[in-house]
């Protein structure tokens, strides 16, 4: 990890490309698969399955956020391969179980699943086999980390080999705190004054479903 790195990453394809160069560094190489978490995490896992020869995938997850602050995370649900799971943070989750109503809360969740589930189907046939394999995940930062850990827990039911978070940029303790659900975790920027992730790209601009897709097919990957 590194704390000094550039401020800002030019765009998502870029700080995949210096993802790569550090995880083929570290000898990974093609018999991993590469996931990108949906949307923002796909142009970052490109660069990094090409830069590594592997195979790249999408994963779908949606964030629960908070009633009234919806950017703040209280929780992320996620899907691959049929396989669907639902995190609260726990410190986030207590506060918003003590601020809003058992109903409001349900509605966010029903909200994101209803969501998830057409994410989940738009990108299912880009989704290869992780048994048995190292897989890597890949977003574009991290901020509490939610999505990501709702990531790794669906992906570990399908048995990988070994399981690697590779971001571009994210706070250090969200890294210490993935370290529990990851055999290895990768980051070039860990900003002491972590702000948003969008802080640190020229272009954070929303990625769009024809681009994800383009991008996808590229690769050549299906399950």
């Amino acid at each position: 990890m590194n704390t000094a790195g550039p401020h800002r990453f030019a765009d998502r394809l870029a700080a995949g490309s210096i993802l790569g160069e550090l995880l083929a560094a570290q000898g990974f190489g093609t018999d991993t698969v590469v996931l990108g978490l949906l949307r923002g995490g796909v142009p970052v896992a490109a660069p990094v399955a090409a830069r590594l020869g592997a195979a790249l995938g999408a994963l779908a997850v949606r964030k629960l956020g908070i009633p009234d602050e919806p950017e703040v995370a209280f929780g992320a649900v996620a899907s691959y391969r049929r396989q669907r799971v639902m995190y609260h943070v726990p410190r986030i989750h207590e506060y918003a179980v003590s601020r809003y109503s058992p109903a409001a809360l349900a509605a966010v969740e029903r909200h994101a699943n209803t969501k998830l589930l057409r994410l989940a189907s738009t990108f299912d046939a880009f989704a290869p086999d992780c048994a048995g394999r190292t897989v890597v995940l890949c977003d574009d930062g991290l901020a509490t980390g939610a999505t990501m850990t709702a990531a790794l827990r669906v992906v570990s039911r399908l048995e990988p080999d070994n399981l690697v978070v590779a971001v571009p940029v994210a706070p250090a303790k969200v890294l210490r705190e993935l370290s529990a659900y990851a055999d290895a975790v990768v980051c070039f920027l860990t900003p002491p004054d972590f702000s948003s992730v969008g802080t640190y790209y020229e272009d954070f601009s929303q990625v769009s479903e024809p681009e994800i897709i383009r991008l996808l097919a590229e690769s050549g990957t299906t399950q």
